[in-house]
């Protein structure tokens, strides 16, 4: 196949990747400091249509330090067709808000979703549309705010050597009601596929808000495990 090949695929899905991104240069939010965001993701399949996902996020302003917020989120996924599928569960979330140097609030979330998921697959790329509703609303706190939205993700994937591939995406988040733009984000990186249900991927992570950005660097650890293999059930009896 050729390296000049991979490498020609490589810098079509960076220049995809640009003409997709809004506002990848806009402000950023504290001294051009790097923060961090490391993501834990994998399901595992209980049935031939049905797996339960699960998702650990954890997220610093600084490079591994001063922490933003823990995310978890699961539920139930159920496979539409080969290409699509639907999930739908809660997720739980505790986050700090540093109002000044020495004032910090910490607060709980819980929301419920819902996502639509579909892959379409050319050549050797690949390209996920997933369409999210959340609901989320704060807790353990007098102020019961709730918030709805939605969010939509185009992510891109293609092969560049061997186990190696070049992964990116964006996605956009609106507010269903008050000012609708909540955020953008986008990722550029590669990735490696270790084994086959076991993958990892590091690249330049950004979240846009409406008068500032936050540059980041994300590492994800992603799993799959089958319940219902045979030799995997032999040996849990």
């Amino acid at each position: 196949m050729g390296f000049t090949r991979y490498f020609s695929g490589l810098l079509c899905s960076i220049v995809f990747t640009i003409l997709l991104a809004p506002d990848i240069y806009s402000q950023n939010s504290e001294e051009n400091d790097y923060g961090s965001w490391l993501v834990l993701c994998g399901e595992a399949k209980i049935h031939e249509d049905w797996s339960i996902p699960a998702v650990g996020i954890i997220r610093h302003h600084h490079m591994l330090d001063k922490y933003g917020f823990f995310f978890f989120r699961t539920g139930a996924s159920y496979k539409i067709s080969k290409a699509s599928r639907f999930t739908g569960g809660f997720a739980l979330l505790n986050s700090n808000s540093y109002l000044e140097p020495n004032d910090v609030v910490n607060t709980n979330q819980l929301w419920l979703y819902g996502e639509y998921t579909l892959k379409t697959k050319f050549n050797q790329n690949t390209l996920a549309h997933r369409f999210r509703f959340e609901n989320r609303r704060l807790i353990n706190t007098e102020d019961s705010k709730v918030n709805n939205r939605i969010r939509y993700r185009l992510q891109y994937t293609r092969p560049v050597y061997r186990d190696i591939y070049f992964k990116a995406f964006n996605e956009v988040f609106l507010n269903l009601e008050g000012k609708a733009f909540s955020q953008n984000r986008i990722f550029i990186g590669v990735g490696r596929e270790l084994s086959p249900s076991l993958k990892v991927n590091i690249g330049y992570f950004n979240q846009s808000f409406k008068n500032y950005s936050e540059d980041m660097i994300r590492l994800g650890l992603y799993f799959n495990i089958d319940l219902i293999k045979k030799d995997l059930a032999l040996n849990i009896h």
